[in-house]
């Protein structure tokens, strides 16, 4: 004779099946969720440096700063580059205002270009010129290029330090990847802290320690710093011809 199953039985039975299909979806949701965070989420300072990478090669413009600490600047033939503040706009045009010691004497300079053409700020006229790019002692000066070493020529990698807001990392970086920056280098190696904001992913900061180049002098030359903050990045930035 069958077995009869009440309607107490069947709502039972169906309520069971019901929880079963609900804890697999929700294990199944929880399972998607984690494999998406896993891989949207960096979690060693090499695949920050390598994400970051791509994105500073999006950004259509930004602005930055360099500075030197603990030595008076880069030495460019007879000229000490002490520091400077660019705009870059579009890939194609740059603004560069900067610093230079001649002896005593504290002289403004500078360069920009626009599409193809350069225009330099003499430091000793403070008359901007149109000229070739071996006239400026900036000439080899390409911020683009020089951030992207930085990012992608890091060696030894490492977090320094947690904060809510910034990739800290720490790393080794051969001092020829900074030549777009500082001109001519040495063959060592120099010590990099760079700051990355953890929403953006941009590059805000770096600090490179160590020998650059023959010029540096310093009784302890780890203390030599150069730092490079950059801001303002994807603004509407317009880079005008300084001789009109």
């Amino acid at each position: 004779m069958p077995a009869v199953v009440s309607n107490n039985g069947k709502n039972n039975l169906s309520i069971t099946l019901v929880a079963i299909c609900l804890v697999s979806i929700i294990n199944l949701s929880c399972a998607s969720d984690n494999q998406l965070s896993s891989e949207s989420q960096p979690r060693t300072a090499k695949q920050v440096l390598d994400q970051s990478g791509t994105i500073m090669k999006s950004v259509s413009s930004f602005e930055f700063q360099l500075s030197h600490k603990n030595i008076s600047g880069t030495r460019i033939g007879d000229l000490v580059f002490s520091k400077a503040t660019g705009l870059i706009s579009d890939r194609n045009s740059m603004s560069i205002e900067a610093k230079f010691l001649f002896g005593n004497l504290t002289l403004s300079g500078g360069f920009s270009t626009i599409n193809d053409t350069t225009f330099f700020l003499n430091p000793l006229t403070q008359k901007w010129e149109v000229a070739e790019d071996s006239v400026s002692p900036l000439s080899f000066f390409d911020p683009e290029k020089g951030i992207e070493k930085i990012l992608s020529s890091t060696t030894s990698p490492k977090f320094r330090s947690n904060s809510e807001k910034f990739w800290n990392i720490e790393g080794s970086m051969p001092a020829s990847s900074l030549s777009n920056l500082v001109g001519e280098t040495s063959d060592n190696n120099v010590k990099i802290i760079v700051w990355i904001d953890k929403d953006s992913l941009y590059l805000t900061r770096a600090i490179i320690s160590g020998q650059l180049n023959g010029y540096d002098d310093s009784a302890n030359m780890n203390e030599i710093q150069r730092i490079i903050n950059i801001s303002r990045f994807n603004e509407e930035i317009v880079i005008e011809n300084p001789l009109n």
